[in-house]
């Protein structure tokens, strides 16, 4: 009796919910909404333009449209912070038609992915971040990533070869091997390609760019003391395409640049195919006159692809992609003829190959879970040579292979993260004249986890661990990092992090690059007592974005502070009965770097913007250094700053940018003057211009005219070395002299 109460009752129950369900109208259109990653976006509503026809997506993303439906019909989909997307959808039948919407962040570019390897709102990070949209990196006419950073406060793109013009990128006042260059968030460019990796990583294939300032060893490789520059590739959002064309001129030598990408996506948006190609041509040019280069011979081409595909219902995405770059480069005298015929001869050809496979899987709303392998092959044939010495060609070749897996989990307040990272380089480097024959293979396998966990309103914070087995070191060493941020009202955040770290003892890329000083090569040696260096940074801000006027301001104050053990120096230890000048990298002690950051903007959207920043700092050694007495850290100014300002009219776009570096120690070793001396450099100030307007514009398609102006003040270290005795690595000052460029660009 009792058993028959409660089935009745269950009809009972059920009853409406069937007869609701019979009479409610079959769907005519039926679909999904996610974001750019595959991730369901809920709560968009979905609508038939021209008619009262609306659908609101669930939890897993999903929808469904009623009413009579019969042809081709527009569909919009919006919500609160994506930008709306509207697709033509045809029923051809009785059956359902079927849309996928995929929706982008109302403001794309301020969506990063580096800081916590999650996507979240610039404003929302816990860890300090800065941003270079592709827009930036277009209006600056920016070659390659060097020239796209160099506005981005608090970086310092410095050149340390006059012979080759060797370049790195330093943060926080660290050195260039302090700071991870990543691309799509692999660190797949190694020891090798990062001796002129920056200046081969060419614009066209980055979409943005991505500098995470300090705190970065949970989650990437132990070695980012400095930060993270993540390189983030092209996704293209329609089918088309751009090719642009550009003539420089140094001096009276002209340069060329030509870029281009072509685009296809289908129709329903689950296929991307992208492909880019970029050619360089930079003349040599001697500043000073004295018969040798200042700016190296530069000749790079470039060729990528990518393809992507959305299935599994839209819930994973399949990303393959791939790279060649080919470089030749050569600086010295008499550059017409064969290397081994000149005084001083710095010549390169680099060949990098580099291609990854990213699987990514939404499984629900509350777990997603990603796997990258990716490799990159780079061989170099080189002449470091003095005196026409016929002996000094070498050979350098580096393999590197990477394994990186990710879960995320997200409950309640928290996402949780975990995963594991796993590479493998080798590195074979023949310099037979100089008697380095090095043939060596890193292995390094780390294990993180992370809790991002916003544990009330306004309050965020990020635990992270991680432990790293390298192969050069003898026991696992355990990364920790926390990072807080505090959010009292909507446009105020306070932020601190402490993260710890430490380098390796192996070859990085300054110790890959042969230099040359009095007429004879410089090498550096690793000591065999050289043992991992460790790191401790702390940081600390406050960010404040206040409504001023008619536009919105940016007050923003950083400090920074990291300290070095065991730390790695180079200073002279030469072997009188060699012919070459050696170098030694050994355990130096300890060291302290610290300073504060100032940002101040202001802007009315983006039609008006003015910004800039100044860095204040000091990095000392422990006790004085051998080769010079000094604390001070050799070629790392006290002060530097920028300041830009960026106009929109009606017809075009204007930018005009400042940076300043300040004075510094620098190291000068006997050649060209009578014996060694430690240098104070003076101050220096750039001054760049660009303007661009387009000069037809229908639809998609556009044809924009570029005007460029670098280092308009023709600021140049004054003091520069001459002659076939000169110090190559005595150079401190801007990258190029004074520039003018035009070029073409078509969109379509």
């Amino acid at each position: 009796m009792a058993r028959a109460s409660v089935f009745a009752l269950l009809v009972v129950w059920l009853v409406p919910f069937a007869a609701s369900a019979q009479d409610r109208p079959p769907c005519a259109i039926t679909g999904v909404v996610t974001d750019a990653t595959g991730l369901p976006v809920p709560g968009a509503v979905i609508a038939i333009d021209g008619s009262s026809v609306t659908a609101t997506s669930d939890a897993d993303g999903r929808f469904c449209l009623t009413g009579h439906v019969t042809g081709t019909v527009s569909v919009t989909a919006t919500l609160s912070g994506f930008t709306p997307q509207r697709l033509q959808v045809t029923r051809k039948d009785a059956a359902a038609a079927t849309a996928t919407f995929r929706l982008s962040p109302e403001f794309a570019d301020q969506v990063v992915i580096t800081a916590t390897r999650t996507r979240q709102r610039l404003d929302d990070v816990p860890v300090r971040t800065e941003l270079v949209n592709r827009e930036t990196i277009e209006r600056l006419s920016a070659r390659t990533l060097a020239d796209a950073i160099e506005f981005t406060t608090g970086v310092r793109v410095e050149q340390n070869c006059q012979n080759c013009n060797f370049s790195q990128i330093r943060l926080l006042g660290l050195e260039g091997p302090y700071t991870q260059i990543l691309v799509d968030g692999q660190p797949v460019i190694s020891s090798l390609a990062q001796v002129y990796g920056i200046e081969q990583l060419p614009a066209r294939m980055i979409e943005r760019i991505e500098v995470v300032k300090g705190g970065g060893s949970a989650l990437y490789g132990p070695g980012s003391v400095g930060g993270v520059v993540n390189v983030i590739s092209r996704e293209p959002s329609r089918t088309g395409g751009q090719a642009e064309t550009r003539t420089e001129l140094v001096g009276s030598l002209p340069n060329y640049a030509f870029n281009g990408a072509l685009d296809w996506v289908d129709a329903g948006q689950q296929t991307y195919f992208t492909s880019f190609a970029q050619s360089d041509r930079v003349k040599p040019f001697d500043v000073s006159g004295d018969g040798f280069t200042e700016v190296s011979r530069r000749d790079l081409d470039a060729v990528g692809a990518r393809f992507a595909r959305y299935t599994l219902a839209n819930r994973a995405k399949l990303t393959i992609d791939g790279t060649r770059t080919f470089e030749d480069r050569r600086g010295g005298n008499l550059l017409r003829l064969a290397p081994h015929e000149a005084d001083i001869a710095e010549a390169i050809t680099t060949r990098r190959h580099a291609g990854s496979a990213t699987w990514f899987h939404a499984v629900n709303p509350r777990l997603d879970y990603r796997a990258t392998f990716a490799l990159s092959s780079t061989s170099r044939d080189s002449y470091y040579g003095t005196g026409r010495d016929p002996n000094a060609y070498g050979t350098t070749s580096n393999f590197l292979g990477v394994f990186d897996a990710q879960v995320n989990r997200y409950v309640r307040r928290h996402t949780l993260s975990w995963g594991l990272q796993a590479s493998s380089e080798s590195l074979d480097d023949h310099q037979p004249a100089y008697g380095r024959l090095t043939a060596d293979t890193y292995r390094n396998v780390g294990i993180f986890a992370q809790d991002d966990w916003a544990f009330a309103e306004g309050w965020q914070v990020v635990l992270g661990l991680r432990a790293d087995r390298h192969s050069a070191v003898d026991a696992v060493i355990a990364s920790p990092r926390v990072a807080l941020m505090v959010s009292p009202q909507e446009n105020l955040d306070f932020r601190v992090s402490i993260a710890r770290g430490f380098r390796a003892p192996q070859v990085f890329d300054e110790d890959l690059h042969l230099s040359s000083v009095a007429g004879e090569a410089r090498l550096i040696h690793l000591s065999p007592d050289l043992k991992e260096e460790h790191s401790t940074n702390v940081m600390a801000g406050v960010e404040w974005k206040p409504e001023i006027g008619h536009g919105q301001a940016l007050i923003e104050f950083n400090t920074f502070h990291t300290r070095l053990s065991d730390l790695f120096h180079v200073s002279a230890a030469d072997d009188p009965a060699t012919e070459e000048i050696e170098f030694m990298k050994s355990n130096f002690g300890g060291a302290h770097v610290y300073g504060v950051e100032l940002n101040l903007g202001w802007g009315i959207e983006d039609r008006l913007i003015f910004q800039g920043g100044i860095v204040e700092q000091r990095a000392r050694f422990d006790g004085a250094e051998p080769d010079f007495g000094s604390r001070d850290f050799f070629r790392t100014p006290r002060r530097y700053g920028n300041v830009t300002a960026t106009w929109k009219p009606a017809l075009g776009d204007l930018f005009v940018g400042l940076r300043f570096t300040g004075s510094m120690a620098a190291p000068h070793y006997a050649g060209f003057i009578e014996k060694d001396r430690l240098e104070r450099t003076p101050v220096f100030t750039i001054l760049d211009a660009a303007y661009s307007r387009p000069v037809f514009s229908d639809g998609n398609r556009r044809l924009v005219l570029t005007l460029t102006g670098r280092n308009l003040t023709n600021a140049y270290q004054p003091d520069i070395d001459q002659g076939p005795l000169r110090d190559s690595a005595y150079v401190y000052g801007p990258r190029f002299p004074r520039s003018m460029s035009a070029g073409l660009r078509v969109e379509f």
